[in-house]
């Protein structure tokens, strides 16, 4: 049982044909795969910048806050405050 030229010619043709059918789904795996970390390296980016962002608001808030307090907790203040209330509680009593 030999086998001629023509079967050994259709069979290397099939094995080709199922080699290169492979090698081609491969191929295309693998750049959708570099196609993914490509784009999670820009999301990776995009969120740092984010964070960079919300870190200096963060920053300016907390001086606004520091400075807030000060006005409010201020000795000073707080004595205008309550002469300016005593006068209302007075210029109230007498009307």
């Amino acid at each position: 049982m030999a086998i001629g030229v023509f079967e050994f010619l259709l069979g290397a043709v099939i094995v080709g044909a199922v080699a290169s059918t492979l090698t081609s789904k491969h191929n295309l795996e693998r750049e959708r795969i570099k196609a993914r970390s490509v784009a999670a390296v820009d999301d990776r980016d995009a969120v740092h910048g984010v964070v960079g962002g919300l870190h200096q608001d963060v920053a300016r808030l907390k001086e606004r806050v520091q400075v807030l307090e000060k006005l409010v907790t201020d000795d000073d203040r707080r004595l205008s405050d309550e002469i300016n209330r005593l006068r209302r509680r007075d210029t109230g009593a007498s009307v």
